[in-house]
């Protein structure tokens, strides 16, 4: 008896090892990017390949199309934040902000982010190139050229196109 429950358990756990995921929906193959068709399971997205692999995991609330912010990139969302998986499906943002504007709005290459009611930009490598303190930041060279004035509480100052505090107005 012991035995042929043992044997029971064993069968079950290889052919649950082995069996595909039923997902909730698949999209169409190539409709977000070549080769991959975006699945969703229990309310989460990733993507999987033509071979059926996961090649990204079903962990994200949304994922948008790529190349819409950056070549190659796709914004996703998790835990009702923001970030971006590049075209290996690999996070090149981890998702931790509240909102990311469109590259090259204030600045080549830089896009603004919000993280706790607070501003920065991170550049098209992914790093943050300032970080998220500002209460306000506005467009650069409006005041002076290479400047764009920022704040903090009801202080005023300005950053450098390299994200750096210069002396200001304040």
């Amino acid at each position: 008896m012991i035995k042929s429950i043992l044997f029971f358990l064993l069968l079950f756990s290889i052919s649950a090892l082995f069996s595909q995921t039923n997902y909730d929906k698949v999209d169409q193959f190539d409709a977000v990017k070549a080769n991959w068709a975006k699945v969703k399971l229990n309310g989460k997205y990733g993507f999987i390949d033509k071979n059926g692999i996961e090649v990204v995991k079903t962990i994200y609330e949304e994922i948008d199309q790529f190349d819409i912010y950056q070549n190659a990139w796709a914004q996703v969302k998790l835990n009702g934040k923001l970030g971006f998986i590049n075209e290996n499906g690999i996070e090149i943002v981890k998702p931790k902000y509240d909102k990311i504007d469109q590259f090259d709005i204030y600045k080549q290459g830089w896009a603004k982010v919000k993280l706790s009611g607070k501003f920065g930009f991170i550049n098209k490598n992914g790093v943050e190139i300032v970080k998220p303190i500002y209460d306000e930041i506005e467009q650069f060279d409006i005041y002076q050229n290479g400047w764009a004035r920022v704040k903090i509480k009801k202080q005023t100052n300005f950053i450098d196109k390299n994200g750096i505090e210069v002396l200001g107005a304040k």
